[in-house]
């Protein structure tokens, strides 16, 4: 994997945390000393516009990632990097893309990492005696006398799934934030937030739409100026992989990115329609296609490494789709996956942001998968449930309550969950984050209301509520961004995108209904992972065994809960989601901390 170490290190430990950093010998290495300061990256030679470093004298920075504006502002990356490192605070709410910025002056003593707006690419740092930073947890362990198991970390583990706020499993090591500065001068850390969207409502209505999707054009078009001749996308049969699909082949050109390549796998569900659907996208978008085998055997080959590529901070079952990308036999040299429907009502629903309840209530809605009380029975040390969401309320500026909500999302979903598996990209090449750009995202915090996805309530559903198929804006989105494409049918609602929004909503309330009825995999109801942890004859099972069986005599789980979850999957229940939760918290812990 690709990624970038340094701090106050010396040229031999620097050269440690870089092997450590897992990849390939095929990778580009950099690295830059002066007096108490180093810094190194390594990155894919295949992707050369998804990296950059300067260096003068005692001055040296890095970009990971790729800054896709530079043209517009009349900036080389050598200029970007020194403005960045004398002025950090003002250059960076300028610049455009998904990146992680490090840069230093030995001379002043003053080390400067940058995030961009949505935290597209993970940074950790040490908070104990002297500063060091890296994007992989474990390279920072060898420099920490002593790191513990952070146990609220566990906690969120268990509750969402993934990790929230700055934290990481390692009490002594931290998670940076999204449009953040950390300046370090002689030692004393200090951080500013540089840029944060304005939540004022916009009317719905055309004008919304259209401003909409000339922001989502234009950041795929800043995006595709820093691709390589050929760049790939997972293509499923949903709406955001089209659309972000038809958006880059209008960018394509003779002397730039000219060839887009579509990969696919059966699932999210299982049941042969999203590779049937993706099939037609690619065809008529005149893209060439490439199923990849997706089995338990194939999660098994790679059970680890997923693990490894997240530093343990995000439940394996959450980036089982992206595993495929180990399972391709030539990786283009970046991998995209479609702009996110969260950011245009998927996720926030109408119902958390009506103002009824507190901002923690809602985080606990929105992001828990699992209840306080699943968690509190197989967890043993006694933790406030809470207290992650509190920290949240108390670090955002805003103030009421819907606000606060949405400054929170903005500030974790993205960077701690979804964007945390694009990782497993970078394994593999090069990958970038098209709707890291602040003027789209400047525009998605403006949603109105009514273009939210909405819930209702069904009898038979396993939840309260239930989300309706798809938000109405991200039907309008890919209607506009990809007319040729609105007769093939969408895989969740079961109908074509060009059918009115209400059709929408009764075609996927049938396909669950019956789909549940007929016990076969649908949302909400057993997914993949449920049936291949059951099988006893695969060797994805005998690897959750073997941990669930360790964690039940790890002194941080309750040993009989831990086994009660098991047997009762095993027995039917769809406990696929703890369990991985548990299993992911017992091998990073046994292999990092242990």
């Amino acid at each position: 994997m690709s990624g970038i170490s340094g701090g106050e290190v010396d040229e031999a430990s620097l050269r440690k945390m870089l092997d450590g950093i897992s990849g390939d010998d095929s990778e580009i290495r950099w690295r830059h000393e002066a007096g108490n300061y180093s810094l190194g990256i390594r990155y894919p030679q295949t992707d050369p516009h998804g990296a950059a470093v300067w260096e003068d004298g005692s001055r040296a920075g890095v970009i990971y990632g790729a800054i896709t504006n530079l043209d517009e502002l009349s900036l080389t990356v050598d200029q970007a990097l020194e403005q960045l490192l004398d002025r950090p605070t003002e250059v960076a709410p300028k610049l455009e893309g998904g990146f992680l910025i490090a840069c230093y002056d030995a001379t002043d003593n003053r080390f400067v990492l940058v995030t961009d707006k949505l935290g597209a690419r993970s940074c950790y740092y040490t908070t104990d005696a002297g500063f060091q930073f890296a994007t992989a947890v474990d390279v920072l362990l060898p420099n920490i006398k002593e790191p513990t198991l952070n146990a609220q970390a566990a906690n969120d583990m268990l509750l969402m799934g993934h990790l929230w706020g700055d934290h990481t499993l390692v009490t002594q090591i931290k998670a940076m934030r999204p449009a953040t500065v950390l300046e370090v001068v002689n030692g004393k850390r200090s951080f500013e937030r540089y840029w944060k969207p304005d939540y004022s409502e916009e009317e719905s209505g055309p004008e919304y739409v259209t401003e909409l999707v000339n922001r989502y054009r234009q950041a795929i078009r800043r995006t595709s100026k820093t691709l390589p001749s050929e760049a790939g996308i997972w293509l499923s049969g949903g709406l955001d992989s089209r659309t972000t699909a038809s958006a880059l082949m209008e960018q394509t050109s003779p002397e730039g990115f000219n060839t887009l390549r579509a990969y696919t796998y059966n699932a999210n569900p299982p049941t042969g329609d999203n590779t049937r659907i993706a099939s037609d996208v690619a065809q008529r978008l005149g893209i060439p296609l490439k199923q990849i085998p997706f089995t338990a055997e194939t999660v098994a080959e790679n059970f680890e490494q997923i693990i490894e590529a997240t530093d343990g901070t995000v439940r394996w079952i959450s980036t089982l789709n992206l595993s495929a990308t180990y399972a391709v036999d030539r990786v283009s040299p970046v991998m995209m996956e479609g702009m996110q429907g969260a950011l245009v009502g998927d996720h926030l629903l109408r119902h958390h942001l009506d103002g009824s309840r507190s901002a923690v209530e809602v985080q606990y809605e929105s992001e828990a998968g699992s209840s306080v009380e699943a968690v509190q029975r197989v967890l043993s040390p006694d933790i406030d449930p809470f207290s992650t969401f509190k920290e949240e309320v108390k670090y955002t500026s805003e103030l009421s309550s819907r606000e606060q909500v949405l400054d929170i999302h903005f500030q974790n979903y993205y960077n701690r969950h979804t964007l945390a598996s694009n990782r497993l990209m970078r394994d593999c090449g090069g990958s970038r984050v098209p709707h890291a750009d602040g003027d789209y995202l400047e525009w998605c915090a403006k949603l109105p209301h009514q273009y939210r996805k909405g819930t209702v309530s069904l009898p038979i559903g396993q939840e309260d509520r239930i989300p309706l198929g798809t938000s109405p804006v991200k039907l309008e989105l890919s209607r506009s961004i990809s007319p040729e494409l609105t007769d093939i049918t969408y895989e969740r609602t079961k109908i074509k995108p060009k059918w009115p929004y209400p059709f929408h909503v009764g075609g996927f309330f049938t396909n669950v209904i019956v789909n549940r009825l007929r016990s076969k995999p649908t949302y909400g109801n057993g997914q993949l992972a449920d049936f291949w942890i059951r099988d006893v004859d695969t060797r994805l099972h005998d690897r959750v065994a073997k941990l669930v069986d360790d964690a039940a005599s790890r002194d941080l789980f309750d040993g009989d809960a831990v086994r009660e979850t098991f047997d009762a999957h095993m027995s039917g229940a769809n406990n696929a989601p703890m369990l991985s939760q548990i299993t992911t918290l017992e091998y990073w812990i046994q292999t990092h901390l242990d």
